[in-house]
């Protein structure tokens, strides 16, 4: 797509600070990052969103291995205690993941925003009862790919 950012990295009419590439996949240094060594991992092909993937594609398991090995490289490079990732797309609808590394001693606020989240998830009354979760379970369980 002629307007996609990602689509113009592909193409090298954007600049990325790239860390990997293959055949079906690029990643690179997010523009904005939120710690040091936030990456994101994007598909060649323009597709909008994960569940945009057609089965059988042999799209999916090429991204998630990208994805793997690239937060290893992270992991490994900068010695942190873990890669959170996030996928999300909002903001540029073309296939992406965000590998944001968690460096002791440096603070970011994907950390501080789920720490939050952690607080206030586990003092809240749930929100469905045992029935309604065990219909949820099976209307996902029954639903087509």
């Amino acid at each position: 797509m002629k307007e996609c950012p990602f689509c113009q990295i592909v193409a090298g009419k954007a600049p990325a600070r790239k860390v990997y590439e293959d055949e079906h996949t690029t990643a690179f240094l997010d523009l904005y990052p939120i710690s040091r060594g936030h990456c994101l991992v994007i598909t060649k092909k323009h597709i909008p969103w994960f569940t945009d993937i057609e089965p059988g594609s042999g799209l999916g398991g090429p991204f998630l291995k990208t994805v793997y090995g690239v937060a290893r490289k992270i992991k490994n490079a900068l010695n942190c205690k873990y890669v959170t990732l996030l996928m999300r797309g909002t903001r540029v609808p073309h296939l992406h993941m965000l590998l944001i590394p968690s460096i002791e001693g440096e603070e970011n606020l994907l950390d501080k925003t789920l720490g939050y989240h952690h607080f206030c998830q586990t003092r809240l009354k749930p929100q469905f009862t045992e029935a309604e979760l065990d219909a949820v379970a099976e209307k996902i369980r029954n639903a087509p790919v």
